[in-house]
């Protein structure tokens, strides 16, 4: 795999060059999906660390498409735009709800894609089906980012997770045999957890092959369960330092034609409570590109190997 850039491993603009031909631009739009760890399907009270946003009016489709391409067509000028379907859980709905959702969504003039946030326990064949359908009837790309967060069941519970890492490999499968893009998301630095830990995550996760992986560090959110227990009762968080060594060790850990989506992740600026260096993205990237030059690692060097963080 040659990695474009001068990176060390395979970034989301390359990719897109690769699919899209060029730069792409996320369109936020919101379905109103919610979450079966909210509604009382599997649980009530949602993840400790998730901010899930309250809705009062949610605009129909293309009113939120419209809005999104003026206000980010300029900042990226010839960008193709791309659904993307981020808030909440959006393949929860009932089968022809879902179906209208997509249909609607796909008729969108201009677009170049649909990307769908979803967990790996709202997805079913019936689900996976209308999405398989609804893309071959549209000719678009349809893309599905499956939040993970951790491998390790222990950990999931306590946060309220409300699924197994069984379950999770049991939606992956049923997408994957389709042939979708996969994205799985990973969050470091979550309560208990040691670097080790985090890595192994990475390695179950490259054992499923995903197309892409997004990590990011844990953010205390206020107004999160979580952010009540850690003002209580602290509890130790990765220092920015910390964070690269295991992001670099995870990148060496990675299939080497897996994009790497995200390494870092923005807080909402008025929530965030801690880790405040998160808040300095370019900075914690920039530091990430210049220990995987000091270790000499590039993405997929450490398959095999035995953890080193």
């Amino acid at each position: 795999m040659h990695y474009r850039n001068g990176k060390r491993y395979y970034t989301m603009a390359q990719y897109c060059g690769e699919r899209y031909g060029g730069r792409i631009v996320k369109i936020p739009l919101d379905w109103g999906s919610s979450c079966p760890n909210r509604d009382g399907t599997c649980s009530v009270g949602g993840c400790s660390f998730c901010l899930f946003p309250n809705r009062i009016n949610v605009e129909n489709i293309s009113e939120q498409y419209n809005k999104g391409l003026a206000r980010l067509a300029g900042k990226w000028p010839g960008a193709r735009p791309v659904a993307y379907l981020q808030q909440g859980s959006n393949t929860h709905h009932p089968p022809q709800r879902l179906r209208a959702l997509l249909e609607e969504t796909a008729r969108l003039p201009g677009l170049a894609g649909i990307r769908i946030a979803t967990r790996a326990d709202c997805v079913d064949p019936e689900r996976v089906e209308i999405l398989d359908r609804v893309r071959q009837e549209s000719g678009l790309p349809v893309e599905i980012e499956l939040g993970l967060q951790t491998a390790f069941d222990g950990t999931a519970a306590a946060l309220n997770r409300g699924h197994s890492f069984e379950a999770f490999c049991r939606g992956f499968t049923l997408l994957r045999e389709r042939r979708f893009y996969l994205c799985v998301h990973l969050i470091n630095g979550l309560p208990g957890e040691t670097p080790a830990q985090m890595c192994e995550s990475v390695r179950r996760v490259a054992a499923l092959y995903p197309d892409g992986v997004k990590l990011h560090m844990l953010h205390l959110l206020r107004g999160t369960l979580l952010a009540q227990r850690y003002q209580r009762e602290p509890f130790p968080l990765l220092e920015r330092e910390e964070y690269v060594a295991v992001v670099c060790e995870q990148i060496g850990l990675l299939p080497p034609d897996v994009v790497i989506e995200r390494l870092t992740g923005d807080g909402a600026a008025d929530a965030l409570i801690a880790p405040l260096w998160t808040r300095d993205k370019r900075r914690v990237l920039n530091a990430i590109d210049r220990e995987l030059v000091h270790r000499d690692i590039t993405q997929g060097s450490l398959r095999g190997r035995k953890e080193t963080v």
